[in-house]
Order: structure tokens, then C-alpha cells, then sequence
């Protein structure tokens, strides 16, 4: 069975975006990792994974990747989990993120479309090997953006472990300097981890745009749309759900997020 694996460049690891005020502790989420993990190795899948699949580990699908890139080493699968108690609050408690992460990034508090921060984390994101056994573990900063009436959106940051990869090719490029950004637009099917897969299911995994993945308390199928990005070794991943954001107004909020000094 050929199963997709997104990791955009980051994991995607935990954003809430669509369930801002469900998180997981980490007690939880190792608890959840650990059936997902038992499952997948009852299922006998767990050796088949490819590095294109993503299963995630937090039950509610807080899980959100975008984009067309991946960890090309030996890591299948990546979860990461959080708690409202560990959220940043204020954006002036950037430094605080930073040194917590243990380098400085690029961000921006408001963006010119109206989209402004709202809370930001910095997470434990763990790596799995094809035979369930933890990798490696990395650290994330996921910044929260929110606008009245429309749907959140985050920004995910991370020095990548493993070397990264795209496994498509991006809806749209744009160059910014001597930065490229990249945009893709995804459909996710979320399920359960016990989801037996429909000959449908097996049909749209071998499209390049859409992406099942496991570890939700029920089947949800949502739109995403990211633009990625690398500067000085770190990866960027700008992205959310079911947005009202053409490819054009993602570049520039990318441009604003790059240009700030």
C-alpha cells in the first residue's frame, strides 16, 4: 500500500489551527502516539510507511502540514503535542520563544491583509522510524495568526534534522532575493487511526495533492494551502485551512515575514 507522507518542512506538527483551543499534554500525546504506533504495527503498515506519509500523533486532527516537501532520512512518522499553559501570549515575548527555541527567526506581529498574532508555541516534535521506535526529537516554534471572520493561520519554524526533499511540483513559485517560496494547495482526509482505506481512498492517494492521514477522531476532509521557504538553514511554512488567500497574497505575506529585520 502506497501511503503519502507530507512533511512540510516542519511538521507540522501541531497546529491547532482548526481546534485553537484543544491541545494535548504531553503526558496525552505520548499516550495517543504510543495506540497510534501499536496500531499501526498490528496493521502490519508501520514497515510499509514511506517517508510521504504523515500520521498524526494528537487525536483531535490540531495536526496541520501544507506544502510539497519532505524528511528524505529514515523518519515515517512525526507527532508533536501541546498545552494552552505553554502558549506565548503576547508578542513581545518573542525573545522569551527564541531562546526557548534556541536561535532567532523571522516573523511579524501584523501582516498587511489584517492577519495579526494571537499566540505562539515551541514544541517537542517527535520522529519515528519504520519500527515505532522515537528517532529523534526536534524543537518548533508555531506562531498563530488570527483575522475576524476568516479562518487561522499559522507560521511553523524549525532547523530540519534530516535532509528535505519536494516530492511535487509547486502550484506557484516566486523569487524574493535569492529566496525561493513556494506555494501548494493540498486536500487532507483526516481519520482514525483504525480507518481501513476505500478503493477511493486508494485512488486519490496516487494524486500528488492529496493526502490522508491518520490520528483524528473522525473522518474530516479540509482544504490547505502553504507557501514553505528556507533562510540561513531554517524552513519556513506560512499555511492553514480552507483560506481565502490567493497564491499571490501568500507570497506577500511570506515577503513581509522575510523582509523584517
Amino acid at each position: 500500500m502506497r501511503m503519502k507522507y507530507d512533511f512540510e518542512e516542519n511538521i507540522k506538527s501541531a497546529l491547532e489551527i482548526e481546534c485553537q483551543d484543544i491541545t494535548a499534554s504531553r503526558s496525552l500525546k505520548e499516550r495517543i502516539d504510543d495506540e497510534i504506533v501499536s496500531s499501526q504495527k498490528e496493521a502490519g503498515t508501520m514497515k510499509h510507511l514511506s517517508v510521504k506519509k504523515l500520521i498524526i500523533g494528537v487525536a483531535a486532527a490540531c495536526l496541520l502540514v501544507g506544502g510539497g516537501a519532505f524528511a528524505a532520512g529514515h523518519a515515517v512518522m512525526f507527532s508533536s503535542g501541546t498545552s494552552l499553559l505553554d502558549a506565548y501570549t503576547s508578542y513581545d515575548d518573542m525573545d522569551k520563544a527564541q531562546g526557548k527555541l534556541g536561535y532567532a527567526v523571522d516573523s511579524v506581529e501584523t501582516f498587511d491583509n489584517g492577519y495579526q498574532f494571537d499566540r505562539m508555541f515551541v514544541d517537542d516534535v517527535d520522529a519515528w522510524d519504520e519500527d515505532g521506535n522515537k528517532a529523534y526529537t526536534y524543537q518548533e516554534m508555531n506562531i498563530h495568526y488570527e483575522k475576524a471572520g476568516e479562518p487561522h493561520m499559522y507560521l511553523a519554524i524549525h532547523k530540519p534534522v534530516e535532509a528535505i526533499g519536494r516530492e511535487k511540483n509547486p502550484n506557484a513559485t516566486r523569487t524574493y532575493g535569492d529566496i525561493i517560496l513556494y506555494y501548494d494547495a493540498y486536500t487532507y482526509k483526516f481519520v482514525p487511526p483504525s480507518y481501513e482505506l476505500t478503493e477511493e481512498d486508494k485512488a486519490n492517494e496516487e494524486r500528488d495533492d492529496y493526502y490522508i492521514s491518520y490520528g483524528s477522531e473522525e473522518v474530516k476532509i479540509q482544504k490547505s494551502q502553504g507557501v514553505t521557504w528556507e533562510k540561513d538553514g531554517i524552513f519556513y511554512n506560512l499555511a492553514g485551512f480552507d483560506l481565502n488567500l490567493s497564491a499571490d497574497e501568500m507570497f506577500d505575506m511570506a515577503e513581509q515575514i522575510i523582509g523584517q529585520e
